[in-house]
């Protein structure tokens, strides 16, 4: 019976630790990616946000054990619920981030994880959530941390357009590109039937060197001066977009 019982429990704590990604999605991650959009924070994967909550790229942290100062990382978001198109019933996916460069900072969350930081804005800059109201699903938007390979060369012309993200195969990717398994990963839902503000969101206090980025133009992001605290683990591209996130986003 004892022998039982400590099964049923490590499967458990097996299942938990796989969940930082949704259930079927490749490639998988046990380790959880601090993901902070301003003032709310991804605490649990699969939490509902407000839309308005995503507006601005995240700022992203990394437990500090995990921490190499020598490596580079690159982030990389995805919706995984596009409407289908042309007859299909297969719902696609949407590359709405791809940002090189991150570096671990000297900034913690809690003495726990480590901000993370890049000066560079792409190859693909940051679409911000935008399901349309009339699709009957909430989206799930997939984070995820990857360490960058030195000899990656991708072109900002792969992605200068909305329709030349859709579709975008992360496995076929990383095979192509020399990309090993993500080290961290989240994810978090966002329902266009939904206008007032989510409940459950966390929050953080972001001082004010990280404000938000307009929305006029992609920005790089710098990873936000100034220190932050938050509870550790804690239960034309735009203007095309902009006509774009009508429909599939």
């Amino acid at each position: 019976m004892m022998h039982f019982i400590l099964s049923v429990l490590v499967a458990g704590l097996v299942g938990l630790a796989q969940a930082q990604v949704p259930s079927g999605f490749t490639p998988q991650a046990t380790t959880k990616l601090e993901v902070i959009f301003n003032s709310t924070m991804v605490n649990t994967a699969g939490q509902q946000l407000a839309k308005a909550s995503a507006a601005t790229q995240p700022q992203l942290a990394l437990s500090s054990a995990m921490i190499d100062a020598s490596q580079t990382y690159m982030f990389v978001m995805l919706d995984l619920d596009v409407p289908p198109a042309d007859g299909s019933t297969e719902r696609r996916t949407l590359l709405h981030c791809m940002n090189t460069g991150f570096k671990a900072t000297k900034q913690q969350l809690m003495g726990a994880a480590t901000l993370l930081a890049s000066s560079e804005k792409g190859p693909a800059p940051y679409i911000p959530p935008g399901p349309p109201a009339t699709d009957t699903v909430a989206h799930r938007y997939v984070e995820l941390l990857f360490p960058q390979p030195a000899s990656l060369n991708i072109q900002a012309s792969a992605f200068a357009g909305v329709q030349d993200r859709i579709g975008f195969d992360i496995q076929s990717f990383m095979s192509q590109n020399g990309v090993s398994a993500p080290l961290a990963a989240n994810f978090f839902r966002v329902d266009g039937r939904i206008s007032a503000t989510a409940s459950g969101t966390g929050s953080a206090t972001v001082a004010s060197g990280a404000a938000a980025t307009p929305t006029g133009t992609p920005q790089p992001f710098t990873g936000a001066a100034g220190e932050i605290s938050v509870p550790y683990g804690t239960a034309g591209l735009l203007s095309g977009v902009a006509l774009f996130a009508v429909l599939v986003l």
